[in-house]
């Protein structure tokens, strides 16, 4: 009998969670007309600086969905968001923060529960163990 992996099946929820959220906000940043273009102009962001964190997490979404590039989606979020707390904090609007809170604990989880994955993925290409 093959024991289930409940540690793995876990880490599928904060994932799944973060995917929903990230394939919905992401290209919404694409938009010209989107509440997100008018907070990145009121942040004195550029154009292609909200198309980018577009970018970024549209890409971080679909890396989550597997198991060895999950860690590079978290990370992903975790450097967007720790991002955009700084630019509430540094806009003068330290308690909105919170927006992000939720989203960087649950992206810090999935990194570090899906980091051996990663390590593996990282050892082959270094020519290392293929399994």
């Amino acid at each position: 009998m093959r024991k289930i992996p409940w540690g793995d099946l876990a880490l599928w929820l904060p994932t799944l969670f973060l995917v929903y959220v990230f394939a919905r906000q992401g290209p919404s940043k694409f938009s010209d007309s989107s509440g997100w273009a008018r907070a990145f102009a009121a942040w004195h962001f550029p154009f292609w600086f909200r198309i980018l964190i577009g970018v970024l997490e549209t890409s971080a979404a679909v890396l989550l969905l597997t198991r060895r590039t999950a860690p590079i989606g978290a990370g992903l979020i975790t450097l967007v968001m720790l991002g955009g707390m700084g630019t509430h904090i540094y806009r003068g609007h330290p308690e909105q923060v919170t927006s992000e809170v939720l989203p960087l604990a649950l992206s810090l989880i999935v990194l570090r529960g899906r980091w051996s994955h990663l390590a593996r993925l990282i050892s082959r290409w270094r020519g290392g163990d293929p399994a």
